[in-house]
């Protein structure tokens, strides 16, 4: 009967611990996972490929900005810049304190692509600046979305 009682004991014992151990939140609850399509809206969390910085999102080192629900998210060059919505959800300084938690996606960002250094929300970069620092990206200049994956 002592055994028995040991054994229970001990069952309740790591059960309880088990039961601890999951109610804690692990770094899958607190960030969202990543979306289906990278390019479909900004994220953050572990190995985004989207980085938040001096007021608009870049993914891979192209500025990306939100063209209104019919156009979605597409690099700053794909259409006209009157086109750019900025809903507060998505330009707000709230995505600030997740880049001073992880400071390494900002190096990283500046290291890779310094050209962005003096990037400023909202400031008109010409055609001349996209084909030196994004070569290869393609004709048809604000012609609308030119990547197949849109």
């Amino acid at each position: 009967m002592k055994k028995l009682s040991m054994i229970v004991a001990l069952a309740i014992l790591l059960t309880g611990g088990a039961i601890g151990a999951m109610s804690t939140f692990s770094q899958a609850q607190v960030y969202a996972p990543p979306p289906p399509r990278a390019v479909a809206t900004p994220w953050v969390g572990p190995s985004t490929p989207w980085t938040y910085y001096n007021g608009d999102w870049f993914l891979n080192g192209l500025l990306y900005n939100f063209f209104g629900p019919r156009y979605g998210w597409a690099p700053y060059y794909a259409y006209a810049p009157t086109y750019v919505v900025r809903p507060p959800q998505w330009y707000a300084p709230k995505w600030d304190a997740w880049y001073r938690a992880h400071p390494v996606y900002r190096e990283n960002f500046q290291r890779r692509y310094p050209y962005w250094r003096a990037h400023r929300a909202g400031y008109h970069y010409d055609e001349a600046f996209y084909n030196k620092h994004h070569h290869g990206l393609g004709g048809g200049w604000h012609k609308g979305y030119h990547d197949e994956h849109h």
